[in-house]
């Protein structure tokens, strides 16, 4: 699939929901990310994907989803005058669509990684409306790596690499961090930020912007 136009499949069923319920629980704060190893110098790469470009991430999906698309969007934006706008139609109850990049790292056993995004939603996603999810998560491998059609990455909550937190309204910070074992990887690190659906409702309200990557 290419990453440079929108990627776009048919969506079908039910129409547009607003998603509003009852408020979400508050965020526990983030764990400090891990120190670095001795000699390894941290870089931080930002996007802001503004003007149409992907910044080297590629928008993709876990082959379960019954329409999506994640496009450039002018409706809102963090910083800047654009985001990514993700749409899901999750009316078959399952579905997970991100935006993925692929950096070099240093060489270590355990390299710190840390992830903050800002994503925009016009209501919070608490339960009473059902389980919309983002998550960011970091892997050493490809995120369709290991993946059939049986089992598409991400078919279940449970293999997620962090435990998935429901949209607020407006926008919101999300933060993830972890260590990532680059000798095994040779000295690669992937990063996607994931919008999940098990409830059986369309979104394509849903905004990401103002990533920032962290290595070492």
């Amino acid at each position: 699939m290419s990453p440079k136009g929108r990627l776009a499949a048919l969506v079908v069923g039910v129409g547009l929901v607003a998603g509003v319920g009852i408020a979400a629980p508050a965020l526990a704060t983030p764990t400090a990310p891990a120190a670095a190893p001795a000699g390894v110098t941290s870089t931080t790469y930002t996007a802001g994907f503004e003007g149409g470009d992907w910044e080297g991430w590629s928008p993709e999906d876990g082959g379960n989803t019954r329409g999506w698309w994640i496009d450039h969007t002018t409706a809102q934006a963090h910083g800047g005058s654009q985001s990514l706008n993700y749409q899901l139609d999750g009316t078959w109850d399952n579905g997970t669509i991100w935006i993925e990049k692929e950096f070099t790292a240093p060489t270590g056993t355990a390299v710190p990684v840390a992830v903050t995004y800002w994503a925009w939603s016009p209501a919070a996603g608490g339960p009473g409306s059902g389980y919309w999810l983002t998550t960011a998560s970091i892997k050493g491998v490809d995120h369709d790596l290991g993946a059939t059609a049986s089992n598409p990455p991400w078919d279940n909550l449970g293999t997620w690499d962090i435990t998935p937190e429901h949209y607020y309204g407006g926008w919101h910070q999300y933060t993830k961090s972890t260590t990532v074992n680059t000798v095994a990887s040779g000295n690669k690190v992937n990063v996607a930020i994931a919008l999940h659906a098990n409830f059986e409702t369309t979104r394509d309200y849903l905004h990401f912007d103002d990533v920032s990557v962290t290595i070492g």
